[in-house]
């Protein structure tokens, strides 16, 4: 695999156009002109923005950076985006496509700066893959979703042993099948895929998910946006509704529309609802543990347990077990108290 040795840290020039603000920041050429990568000034006319057989963020195009339109148009393009070199006068993106169309559509310079792979390694996949990974990793990191984009364009072209070497720089472990599970979720309905690229979507909960019709993992990511729910109740809320749905053969939306329809005429705020809907799945799921739970409680409030003084059950409920658990401030405390203790203990029927 290439690792674009040989290239160096490029010289800065702060262009500033007195009659309006500035716009790029240029990178004198300092590398040598045999290199794979080179900087250089490319004609916006001469890029193909058309090809994104590169492309790893399926949502740039809808949607808008904002912050970044206005860092360019203040400051400039600050980091300059990777092209492929086909022809003379032919450049396709392999990243950065958001600051070329920006630079493109605000008409403030003709060309841009720009990190080129000479024309000569287009043949070279495996140059090509390990320079747009770096490229992309420079001050950011990649989605889930662009990660098994990368992976699904990567293995394409590249030997299996070749593809795990781009996991370490992921943050994953060098196994064969993590290439595939990544690649597995772009299958998902698209909400589920932008709620994952967004971050809103846990990587493990996207994997359950698989399990759901489109229809179900549509329906089930709409309602934890909408509730906002951390990881490990989005965990809860897949197991709960996968449980259900095979338990009750029924689709997952089906389910939630039940619970929708019992909370239509309710005023609650979204953790309220996230609160109710789980306990409501749990009812659904666990009838006789739940009853169990609530007359346990019961139990405990009449006992009026002091401060100190803890009341548990068993796992689940398997047995009528219980276990009282009392502090003490010092060993010293417990000795005065233990005779009492123990004359109570060796007075039980079973002692």
């Amino acid at each position: 695999m290439y690792h674009g040795r040989g290239l160096k840290r490029p010289r800065l020039i702060y262009y500033h156009p007195a009659s309006q603000p500035s716009y790029f920041i240029f990178f004198c050429n300092t590398l040598p002109v045999n290199t794979p990568a080179q900087y250089r000034q490319v004609p916006l006319s001469d890029i193909d923005l058309a090809d994104s057989r590169y492309t790893l963020n399926p949502f740039s195009a809808t949607d808008p950076d904002e912050q970044l339109a206005a860092s360019i148009r203040a400051l400039g393009v600050l980091h300059p985006p990777l092209l492929l070199e086909l022809a003379a006068d032919r450049f396709i993106v392999l990243s950065g496509r958001r600051r070329i169309r920006i630079a493109a559509d605000d008409g403030l310079a003709p060309s841009i700066t720009a990190l080129v792979i000479n024309r000569e390694q287009a043949d070279q996949p495996g140059f090509i893959f390990t320079t747009l990974l770096s490229h992309q990793l420079i001050g950011s990191s990649l989605s889930i979703i662009e990660q098994a984009i990368f992976f699904k364009k990567a293995m394409a072209c590249l030997p299996a042993e070749e593809i795990v070497t781009f996991l370490p720089l992921l943050g994953y472990k060098k196994k064969l099948h993590i290439p595939s599970e990544l690649i597995s979720l772009l299958t998902l309905d698209p909400t589920a895929q932008r709620a994952l690229h967004k971050g809103v979507l846990s990587s493990q909960s996207g994997k359950k998910l698989l399990q759901f019709s489109p229809a179900d993992q549509q329906a089930l990511t709409e309602l934890i946006c909408a509730l906002q729910l951390g990881g490990s109740k989005q965990q809860k809320l897949i197991n709960f509704v996968l449980e259900l749905t095979k338990r009750l053969q029924i689709s997952g939306r089906e389910l939630l529309d039940r619970w929708q329809e019992k909370e239509k005429d309710k005023q609650h705020n979204g953790p309220q609802r996230a609160a109710s809907l789980l306990s409501w799945l749990q009812r659904k799921c666990s009838p006789r543990s739940v009853a169990e739970e609530e007359g346990f409680r019961k139990f405990c409030g009449q006992l009026r347990l002091p401060a100190g003084v803890r009341l548990s059950h068993t796992l689940s409920f398997e047995d009528e077990q219980v276990t009282l658990q009392v502090d003490f401030k010092s060993r010293r405390e417990l000795e005065k108290i233990w005779p009492q203790i123990k004359s109570l203990l060796q007075g039980r029927p079973d002692s």
